[in-house]
């Protein structure tokens, strides 16, 4: 079933959502943000669990309890650099 046509997006499931990424590791990259300007930009520092070779999480069933803020894509809250 191809459900990114056939669904909403409030219509998808958690699991289609996680399904949707393609393994670039931009999320795995550290933000810094300007404190002037609030203005936030990508660092060249990644998560110490991202495999540079696979572009994945090296502990993607327990990543949430390593790393408490890293990136989760859901339908309320989507991916941005």
């Amino acid at each position: 079933m191809t459900f990114w046509r056939e669904k909403t997006l409030q219509q998808m499931t958690e699991a289609e959502w996680e399904s949707l990424c393609d393994g670039c590791g931009l999320c795995c990259q550290t933000r810094v943000k300007d404190e002037d300007t609030g203005e936030i930009a990508l660092s060249d520092v990644a998560c110490r669990y991202l495999d540079l070779g696979t572009h994945r999480c090296g502990d993607y069933a327990n990543r949430k309890r390593y790393v408490p803020d890293c990136v989760k894509v859901t339908r309320r809250r989507k991916f941005s650099a």
